[in-house]
C-alpha cells in the first residue's frame, strides 16, 4: 500500500506509521463477531456467543483472529486451514481441528467462511450441517442461485459482502474522515445494525438475505447517482 500511495491517494490501510489505520484484519474480524451476535439473535434469540458451536474454515490473518475472539467469547470451536502448521492455534485455542472438507461439513451452528470464494456450491449446499453462515471470505457464492438453495434449505447466510466490511469501514473512518478509534470501531459495530436491517427486509418480503442487500445496495447507489443525474441535466 505504501509503494501504491507513490502514485495514487486513493489508498487505504496504510501502516499507521505512513498516516494510515494499520492491519485491517482485526477490525474486520470484529466486523465478523458483529454478524454472528445477529445471527445468534435471529436464530437463538441471544447474542451471546458463549456454547455457541462455530466452524471457521481458513485461518489467515482475519480467521485467526475470528477463532480468538470466538474463543475467548466461550464459544465451542472447529478449525481447520489447509497449512497443517496452523494446528498450533487449535491446540493453543482448545478447538478441534478438521481437515478442509470434514469442517465445511461440520455440525454446528454456524459455519465462518473465511479463506477462499465460491465455497458454496450446488454440490456443497446439500451437504451442510449448520443452521446459518456468516464469514469474512469474499465471494462465497458460486452464483447468487446458490443463495436460493441455501433458503430452501432453512440455512441463514449472512452476505458476505456485508460481514466482511470491518475493516473497511474503519480505514475510511480514520483515513478519510480522520475519526477517532472509538468512531472508527462505532462503524464497525454499525455491521450488526445493516445486517439485522437486510434480514427483517428479506423476512418481510419473503427473499433471500442476498436479494435484500442487493436491493438496499442498488437503492444506495441509485440514490447517490440522482443528485449528479439531474445536476448533468440542467447544464
Amino acid at each position: 500500500m505504501v509503494t501504491i500511495a507513490e502514485r495514487t491517494r486513493h489508498v487505504f490501510c496504510l501502516p499507521e506509521d505512513a498516516g494510515g489505520s494499520g492491519d485491517s484484519s482485526p477490525h474486520t474480524a470484529a466486523g465478523v463477531i458483529a454478524a454472528l451476535g445477529v445471527l445468534g439473535t435471529e436464530l437463538f434469540r441471544s447474542d451471546d456467543l458463549a456454547g455457541r458451536r462455530c466452524a471457521v474454515l481458513g485461518l489467515g490473518r482475519v480467521g485467526a483472529h475470528v477463532a480468538r475472539l470466538l474463543a475467548a467469547a466461550g464459544a465451542t470451536l472447529v478449525v481447520s486451514d489447509i497449512d497443517d502448521s496452523k494446528r498450533v492455534l487449535a491446540d493453543e485455542l482448545g478447538a478441534a481441528w478438521a481437515e478442509p472438507p470434514d469442517c465445511l461439513e461440520a455440525e454446528v451452528d454456524v459455519l465462518i467462511p473465511a479463506a477462499l470464494g465460491g465455497l458454496l456450491n450446488p454440490a456443497a449446499v446439500p451437504r451442510l450441517r449448520c443452521d446459518a453462515i456468516a464469514g469474512p471470505a469474499n465471494n462465497q457464492l458460486d452464483n447468487p442461485a446458490t443463495a436460493e438453495l441455501l433458503h430452501r434449505r432453512g440455512i441463514l447466510w449472512a452476505p458476505d459482502y456485508i460481514v466482511s466490511a470491518g475493516g473497511i469501514l474503519h480505514a475510511i473512518a480514520v483515513e478519510l474522515h480522520h475519526e477517532t478509534s472509538a468512531q472508527a470501531a462505532a462503524r464497525v459495530a454499525g455491521i450488526a445494525g445493516t445486517l439485522t436491517e437486510v434480514l427483517h427486509a428479506a423476512r418481510r418480503s419473503a427473499t433471500t438475505p442476498d436479494q435484500a442487500a442487493r436491493q438496499r445496495a442498488r437503492q444506495r447507489i441509485e440514490a447517490a447517482a440522482w443528485p449528479a443525474r439531474t445536476g448533468a441535466a440542467g447544464r
